[in-house]
C-alpha cells in the first residue's frame, strides 16, 4: 500500500514566476521532472534543502548552487527545524521539568 503522506513542498518565486517545488526526490522513476500536474522537482532546490538541513548558510547555497539569495533564505528557513524550548530546571532541588 503506498504511503499517503503528502510530499514536502515549498512555494518559491524565481524570476517573477511563482512555482511549487518538491523538497524531496520524486517517488516516480528517475528522470521524471514533473507530473501531469503538481509540484516541480528541481535537483538544485532539493540539494539546497538537504544541505540547509545539515547547517549550510543561505549565502553559501546561493553562491555555489546559483540560487537567488531570497530563494536560498526561504529554503534554509524551511529546512531548519524550529528549536525546542529549553527545559525548565529547579536548581535548588535538581529537578528538570
Amino acid at each position: 500500500m503506498p504511503d499517503a503522506r503528502p510530499e514536502p513542498t515549498i512555494r518559491l518565486t524565481v524570476d517573477g514566476v511563482s512555482t511549487t517545488y518538491l523538497l524531496t526526490a520524486p517517488a516516480t522513476r528517475p528522470g521524471t521532472r514533473r507530473a501531469a500536474s503538481g509540484p516541480v522537482y528541481d535537483p538544485c532546490v532539493h540539494l539546497a534543502f538537504v544541505l540547509a538541513g545539515r547547517g549550510h548558510r543561505a549565502s553559501r547555497l546561493a553562491a555555489h548552487l546559483g540560487l537567488p539569495r531570497a530563494v536560498a533564505r526561504q529554503v534554509v528557513a524551511r529546512a531548519r527545524p524550529v528549536p525546542a524550548p529549553r527545559p525548565l530546571a529547579d536548581r535548588a532541588f535538581g529537578i528538570t521539568y
